[in-house]
């Protein structure tokens, strides 16, 4: 029954295609921003190393992180795009570094230009070389396995899907090729250069081998389900690509419903039908989605979750999607995969580009994070004589702000405040008493705002201000702010059990080492404001078990 599906489908792609690819046959596809060859930069956290290849004994490089934690930790597998070497700088370093797990980028015989290259036995054979480098040499977890490709990284993806021995834990492709032989007329068609790397690979004295492309084409070869039971595959597309970027969504969709099909026989229900196939590829748009339903706050045209397997077309194109990519994979058990709305309340720390707002939204990739922080921020006090910097004062407004950025027909679920630094500057010294009530007063506020407004109930949880580093502060505005904050947090947390709502101490879970997360006593580095991000991840994920 599927081998008829696919040969229908694989003729309604064709033809689709053929239509397709009318309007932009004549435009030429440079390097796309996911096959940038030309930034090379690497920071000192990461080594260049050699490793000899097992097959044929020639030394591959990679580039090599590994973590310094104490206990086992997860191994990343980066691989580079179709024209790329292990060289190319690889955007999900930071993420990487800001974790601290094994990683490794390695080369496996480097662009896709050249039969050594481009799905060989050498390239699989490399990567399983790669893996084993860095289990032997780093302190990683066996069972914690992961890669991660986009492009003709995640054409590499899914060939070690279906060809590596290792027992990967999860092969995750954003953007992948599938079929070498029909990227070769797509990209012809575009003008690509991508279609003379397949020519230098497969052309023979001026006869294209087929064959040959068959056998490095993830679409043709066979799918080992009975080795991948305990390994997923991921599997994620922009819903323009093909039109605004350079391997058309049939690559993906298609490969999908081949694994979906070998994984589970006789379950039609589990592929994409023809009709959303027709929808996506000619409107770029599914007619059916819950268009509220978005990752990385891009909408979600499709999305398909059985066991072992998934596909998500998402709004965009040829990308991966870096915040999220570290998150999606089952590689941390902290996550929350949920459609919440989150309404955050901060100061400095808040409003840093790279603040834990920011980290919350990178965590929760299915979520909405609604953040206002400001810097200078408190919870009651006119600091430097602006009340714009009086949460008490404004928060109404606040309140009016978030529910309007809501996704329609949804409410809040939670409503995490983390202020009172600034309350503990040296010009409020004699003024702290007015702390505590302010923070009272605030909360006090915030349930009749919802009960006028008549709005769900959300979790609202107070976190602790962070420590201060009394040897880095400046002195004048905030000496003795630490020893403040600490008498603070304990009765924020009896107001806190007083208004029936949380309490998370922060304080004490990030004062270890904690000169090592501030550059001037005051601020959190990102790192830091990563593992703060971490902490209020697991509270919510706390609150959902209950």
């Amino acid at each position: 029954m599927f081998a008829g599906m696919n040969k229908n489908i694989s003729l309604l792609i064709y033809l689709l295609y053929s239509v397709f690819c009318f309007d932009i046959a004549f435009a030429q596809v440079n390097d796309p921003v996911w096959d940038n060859t030309k930034n090379k930069s690497w920071g000192t956290e990461f080594e260049q190393v050699q490793i000899i290849s097992s097959a044929d004994g020639e030394i591959q490089k990679a580039w090599y992180h590994q973590s310094a934690k104490t206990f086992p930790q997860p191994l990343i597998i980066s691989l580079h795009t179709w024209s790329g070497d292990y060289n190319q700088e690889d955007p999900l370093t930071k993420e990487i570094l800001l974790r601290d797990c094994n990683y490794i980028h390695p080369d496996f015989r480097g662009p896709n230009n050249n039969p050594s290259a481009c799905g060989s036995d050498l390239v699989i054979s490399d990567m399983e070389d790669a893996i084993l480098f860095a289990v032997k040499r780093g302190n990683v977890d066996t069972n914690n396995v992961h890669i991660i490709g986009v492009s003709g990284g995640g054409y590499a993806t899914l060939l070690a899907y279906l060809k590596l021995n290792y027992p990967v834990k999860s092969f995750n492709a954003w953007a992948p090729i599938s079929n070498l032989s029909d990227w070769y007329w797509e990209s012809k068609g575009r003008n690509a250069k991508y279609a003379t790397d397949v020519e230098h690979v497969a052309m023979k004295n001026g006869k294209m081998d087929w064959s040959e492309l068959d056998k490095r084409s993830p679409i043709k070869l066979s799918v080992p389900a009975e080795k991948r039971k305990n390994s997923v595959l991921n599997i994620y597309e922009g819903v323009h690509d093909g039109y605004t970027g350079s391997v058309p969504i049939s690559h993906s969709i298609l490969f999908y419903n081949k694994v979906a099909a070998a994984i589970f026989p006789n379950k039609k229900e589990n592929v994409v039908a023809d009709s959303i196939i027709r929808s996506l590829i000619t409107k770029r748009i599914n007619p059916s989605a819950d268009t509220l339903h978005k990752l990385n706050n891009r909408v979600i045209h499709l999305l398909k979750q059985l066991p072992g397997l998934s596909l998500t077309i998402f709004e965009g194109t040829h990308e991966m999607l870096v915040s999220p990519a570290l998150v999606l994979p089952p590689i941390d058990e902290n996550k929350n995969e949920q459609q919440l709305n989150i309404f955050t309340i901060g100061d400095s720390n808040g409003a840093f580009e790279f603040g834990w707002p920011q980290q919350m939204t990178k965590l929760l990739p299915y979520s909405t994070v609604i953040n206002k922080s400001i810097s200078g921020n408190t919870i009651g006090f006119d600091n430097l004589d602006q009340p714009r910097l009086n949460t008490l004062t404004n928060i109404n407004f606040y309140l009016d702000s978030a529910y309007s950025k809501l996704p329609a027909n949804t409410e809040l679920d939670y409503i995490i405040i983390n202020i009172g630094t600034n309350d503990t500057k040296t010009i409020f010294n004699d003024r702290q008493k007015e702390v505590v009530a302010n923070m009272t007063a605030l909360l006090q506020k915030i349930n009749a705002y919802l009960n006028e407004h008549h709005k769900k109930q959300p979790h609202i949880c107070i976190i602790s201000p962070s420590p201060m580093d009394e040897a880095k502060i400046d002195k004048v505005k905030y000496g003795g702010g630490d020893l403040r904050i600490q008498k603070n947090n304990k009765l924020f947390k009896k107001i806190a059990n007083a208004n029936a709502v949380n309490f998370l101490n922060t304080y004490d879970l990030l004062k270890n080492n904690f000169s090592a997360k501030t550059t001037d006593g005051i601020h959190l580095n990102e790192k830091a404001q990563f593992e703060l991000a971490t902490y209020i991840l697991s509270y919510i994920n706390s609150t959902q078990r209950k």
